[in-house]
């Protein structure tokens, strides 16, 4: 029987030293009036070294794909050696009772990944951004394909440099109000079938298929400034259909979806999107900044995240371990935006819970934390210096957006004089313990954004839509202490 590719994906997402989760969809309607069946084939080996032959394909492994997840289905591959890259071929087949020795896998193209190395002070590389906007005609085709070029230039450094260890995908991911409110859409299927149009796209598949791949939603993955307009029957109706989309094609391959105990299936849908996971050197916090937010009239009440949330990302930062820390935040953490420009959409309109959360990491002289974020269109890189007991403390929030916005939607991006990028940070009280300074200056185009970390510092790299490098945007820095 001929195997089949999946019509979304494969799609690499957590990978860890001895696991990874790989995300397959297809139109498994036509081949079984069940709602779900074990319909996906993967298999899987070492990728050949030159000069050393090749090893032998696993025999296949079926995993399920479920109608209600809209045909999709996550395998979860076991007992991987660490730090090893491998090759899979992954499809799907009409037949569940087929035997594995009489599939035929001429169709596939082979994806691969790395595995994590074991080397806790390993250096890690990932590419990272935000915001990638798509044209769709009348016939909810997508009609620009502009977008699905940036995921091409990253896919080519991918190819040339060899070394990235994963892509992060800081939020908006789709836009499913193209045109605000008059484009917005609210249906189930509607977000089902603007998943399959964006992820279906060659680039953004091909590097998908071929680097880790983490999420986190932002605010056009439901709407425009979620959920400060929201209606009674939003909340009903088109928040439960965003996020079973959201779950399906971005939480379902990461850390945040629960795996069962022994680790080979789904178990559950989670009970929160945010998610924390680790590589080489590096210690991650994935935050969800949209879905847990209490919009308060007072600033002091306003909460970005849940007080649970909270707990969770403090208890992560005084585990003790002195590992670097990078906290993923979709919208920016610093700097503010000019006063005449500051909205209440960002962290600047939740000065309190900030400044909880910045004291944590200045009270316990953390020296290694450094914040990744994207939302307003453009891409730098800012410090934010305090003292405590005599010693400075430095943090930095490094952003990325977007991957592709329009040119004719310019004016919605953050430029130079909209920032404030020498000033005091706004924290609710009359004076300020945390001074901001901004590096490098701003870029106001489309572009992606390389970081490599060490224990010792990390190099941020500004590349363009094309994948020219930007060395008037590079920055590297030591972390103090």
């Amino acid at each position: 029987m001929q195997v089949a590719a999946f019509s979304v994906g494969p799609l690499v997402g957590d990978c860890g030293r001895t696991r990874v989760r790989i995300l397959g969809r297809a139109d498994i309607a036509a081949a079984t009036a069940r709602g779900k069946a074990m319909l996906g084939r993967i298999q899987w080996r070492p990728r050949p070294v030159p000069g050393q032959g090749e090893a032998d394909w696993t025999l296949p492994l079926a995993f399920r794909l479920n109608s209600n997840f809209d045909g999709s289905g996550v395998v979860v591959l076991n007992d991987l050696l660490p730090g090893v890259e491998y090759e899979y071929r992954a499809g799907w087949v009409t037949d569940e009772t087929v035997a594995g020795e009489q599939l035929d896998w001429t169709r596939i193209t082979p994806g691969r990944f790395r595995t994590a190395p074991a080397d806790d002070t390993a250096p890690v590389s990932f590419l990272f951004g935000s915001c990638c906007y798509r044209f769709f005609d009348l016939n909810g085709l997508v009609s620009d394909d502009r977008a699905d070029k940036t995921f091409g230039a990253m896919l080519n450094h991918q190819r040339q440099h060899g070394d990235v260890d994963f892509v992060m995908l800081c939020g908006d991911q789709i836009y499913a109000d193209p045109l605000n409110r008059l484009g917005a859409i609210s249906a189930e299927e509607q977000y089902l079938s603007l998943y399959r149009k964006v992820f279906g796209q060659p680039n953004i598949r091909e590097l998908m298929a071929t680097t880790p791949t983490y999420m986190i939603l932002d605010d056009h993955e439901i709407e425009d400034n979620w959920p400060a307009s929201a209606s009674k029957e939003d909340w009903v109706g088109k928040l439960p259909a965003a996020l079973k989309a959201y779950q399906i094609y971005q939480a379902s391959h990461g850390p945040a979806m629960p795996l069962d105990p022994s680790g080979r299936y789904l178990d559950c849908d989670p009970d929160h999107l945010w998610y924390s996971f680790r590589r080489g050197c590096v210690d991650m916090f994935v935050l969800d900044v949209r879905t847990e937010r209490h919009l308060a009239e007072t600033a002091r009440e306003r909460m970005m995240i849940s007080e649970r949330q909270e707990q969770a990302l403090t208890e992560w930062l005084l585990d003790g371990s002195d590992r670097v820390k990078l906290i993923v935040s979709p919208v920016v953490v610093f700097p503010d935006q000019r006063r005449w420009f500051r909205r209440k959409d960002a962290w600047e309109g939740f000065v309190a819970q900030r400044a909880r959360i910045l004291d944590v990491i200045r009270r316990n002289r953390l020296q290694r934390v450094a914040f990744l974020s994207g939302d307003v269109h453009a891409s730098l890189v800012a410090a934010l210096h305090s003292r405590q007991g005599g010693q400075q403390v430095t943090m930095y929030n490094l952003v990325c957006s977007g991957l592709f916005w329009p040119t004719a939607l310019m004016a919605f991006r953050w430029y130079s004089p909209m920032v404030d990028g020498k000033g005091r940070l706004a924290t609710g009280g009359l004076w300020s313990r945390y001074r901001v300074e901004l590096l490098k200056g701003l870029y106001s185009r489309d572009a992606f954004a390389r970081v490599d970390v060490t224990p010792d510092g990390f190099r941020y790299r500004l590349y363009d839509r094309r994948g020219d490098p930007l060395p008037e945007f590079w920055l590297e820095r030591a972390w103090q202490g």
